[in-house]
């Protein structure tokens, strides 16, 4: 991890420093943790539970010989196939803000078109849009953009092929020569975390890795995010906000960025 300190992990019914407990659990608090926060730095994790840094070593070097996170510089990282929130807790989240989000997609949804749609419950009523314009072809690794979109519209529905994603509607793909197939009009990605300097992040690295390979065969990229998603933090960096052609949100996004030429070279349409 870089030198930048952790969010705190301190919440309601979480250890107070000195009750380090058993090692069983304490590495289940340190589990939980890393998942809730998607990343943890030694140093915060030693100060919890007001241990050694190198129990909390030990700690994560175990947790990660059990599959069950990775061991960075200084901290670990949540697990590739660990959702950070479950489809269902993630689905309930800005429903009403997602729907209307997702419905300025409708004037890029030209007959013929083929779009990417990536992953994020942001999409789920993509279907309500779609069914009025015919003939697109969506190629996603989204199960429930591939299902809804399949069942509800007459598009033709291209599905990434890999591991489900535990609790979630995420596929994590494996590299192929799929991601070459296509030559997208659009990309539609959402994020889990926008920072103050434009990075468009997420916390899983198979996640990443599609994308990332994904945004060089589109000729437009639309970035989809609600704006909880400015100022938290992920793990894993998938572009800048330099390589996206429209960003499409609620409130004004302009006061989420230390630089005011962030959003200069893109497209911005927000809510009213």
């Amino acid at each position: 991890m870089s030198g930048e300190t952790a969010p705190r992990l301190r919440a309601a019914g979480d250890s107070a420093p000195g009750e380090g407990g058993r090692p069983a659990d304490r590495r289940q608090a340190i589990l939980e943790a890393v998942r809730t926060h998607g990343a943890a730095s030694v140093a915060e994790l030693a100060a919890r539970f007001d241990v050694t840094y190198q129990t909390i070593r030990r700690d994560l070097r175990t947790l990660e010989d059990q599959g069950l996170l990775h061991k960075g510089f200084g901290g670990a990282f949540a697990s590739p196939g660990v959702a950070h929130h479950t489809h269902d807790e993630r689905h309930t989240i800005q429903v009403a803000v997602k729907r209307q989000l997702v419905a300025a997609l409708e004037e890029f949804l030209v007959p013929g078109a083929t779009i990417f749609v990536g992953l994020g419950t942001t999409f789920d009523s993509l279907h309500e849009i779609l069914a009025r314009h015919p003939g697109v072809l969506i190629a996603t690794p989204n199960l429930e953009v591939a299902h809804s979109c399949a069942l509800k519209t007459d598009a033709t529905v291209y599905v990434y092929g890999g591991y489900v994603r535990n609790k979630d509607s995420s596929v994590l793909t494996i590299a192929d020569d799929s991601r070459q197939r296509f030559k997208f009009d659009v990309a539609v990605i959402g994020a889990s975390a926008i920072d103050r300097e434009g990075t468009v992040q997420e916390f899983d690295p198979m996640e990443v890795d599609l994308v990332r390979s994904i945004l060089p065969h589109a000729r437009q990229v639309i970035l989809v995010a609600h704006s909880e998603k400015f100022e938290r933090r992920a793990p894993h960096v998938v572009t800048q906000l330099a390589n996206v052609d429209v960003l499409i949100t609620n409130g004004d996004p302009a006061i989420r960025f230390d630089d005011p030429a962030t959003l200069a070279a893109l497209r911005v349409i927000t809510l009213d």
